[in-house]
């Protein structure tokens, strides 16, 4: 299996030729909001984008596949997958797991980067929204150990995993810049934060939200930008001179409950308290290893494995930054 940083490339290299039209297809009859309306629970529906890369045909093994055993097994009966090719579609057919069959436009990343492809969601999250309906927009290197809908507060626009790795860095901290040409001065004082993860967020449908969509995916069109750092960039700005802000306001998910891989396998699998505790979701965003990870996050949390993630180094390579 492919790894998920390039295993979406498979199946939209249509898109980089400049195929971009939604493709005539036997499978995804039904449309996105009849898939919704039977699906959704509250109106709110967890989704994935994925294509055939990250499942086999049968649906019996691959990325999408634990992804789905964790949504199953938590007991999320609201969740779908975004179809981008038949193989996904298919796959899915197999498995009886409700999706929307939908080839995304090509950004200007046409050469459809890891990060190209992931600016592509934005498009697809606007028709939920425009449909009115709240979305778990989830990665598929996500494990998800329990239910996610019981732990969202949903009163903010967007509820968003942070890529910090401790309460500092994911929720802010008074950080103080010095410029020692300033004499007396010399100290700012700024406020700072990690970003927010574009893999892993809560949004609900509003004009704010609608907008900010639109926003990012007019921006990606016009420049290879990466996708998250425009969604951070949109979010967070302020107005100013004539850029006008998106408005939009902002919830960090609890960094021990939407826990990103950095935080567990720095922290949290090294830490007696946490001993018992299981994460609601865990992203493994920080690492290139990913379905291995995965499988054993799988392994420590479902099966009882309490060596499972020994194994592995904190970052990328154990003689990290030496890799």
């Amino acid at each position: 299996m492919l790894g998920y940083a390039g295993a979406l490339l498979v199946a939209l290299a249509l898109l980089a030729t400049g195929a971009n039209a939604v493709q005539d297809t036997k499978f995804g009859s039904e449309d996105l909001k009849t898939v919704l309306e039977r699906i959704a629970v509250n109106k709110e529906v967890m989704a994935a984008v994925s294509n055939g890369a990250l499942i086999t045909p049968d649906g019996k093994f691959g990325m999408l596949k634990l992804w789905i055993d964790g949504c199953q097994r938590a007991g999320v009966k609201n969740f779908m997958v975004i179809a981008i090719d038949d193989e996904v579609a298919k796959a899915c057919e197999n498995l009886g797991v409700a999706y929307w069959r939908r080839t995304p436009k090509a950004t200007a990343d046409k050469a459809a980067s890891n990060h190209g492809i992931s600016a592509q969601k934005f498009q697809l999250i606007k028709e939920f929204l425009t449909l009115g309906f709240s979305v778990l927009l989830s990665d598929v290197d996500i494990v998800t150990l329990q239910n996610p809908f019981d732990h969202l507060y949903r009163d903010e626009d967007v509820e968003a995993l942070s890529d910090g790795y401790d309460e500092g860095t994911a929720y802010g901290w008074d950080d103080v810049y010095d410029d020692p040409t300033m004499g007396w001065s010399r100290w700012a004082h700024t406020i700072r934060v990690f970003t927010l993860n574009s893999g892993l967020f809560y949004i609900r449908p509003n004009e704010r939200t609608i907008g900010l969509m639109d926003r990012i995916t007019d921006r990606l069109n016009k420049n290879k930008e990466w996708d998250q750092a425009v969604f951070n960039m949109e979010i967070w700005f302020p107005s100013h001179d004539n850029y006008k802000t998106s408005r939009i306001s902002v919830r960090i998910m609890n960094i021990d409950k939407f826990m990103n891989s950095k935080r567990l396998f720095r922290t949290v699998r090294y830490e007696p308290q946490y001993a018992n505790h299981v994460p609601v979701m865990i992203h493994v965003n920080y690492h290139p290893d990913k379905f291995q990870r995965m499988q054993s996050i799988w392994a420590k949390y479902v099966e009882g494995d309490k060596t499972a993630l020994d194994k592995y180094p904190v970052g990328s390579c154990f003689n990290a930054p030496d890799c």
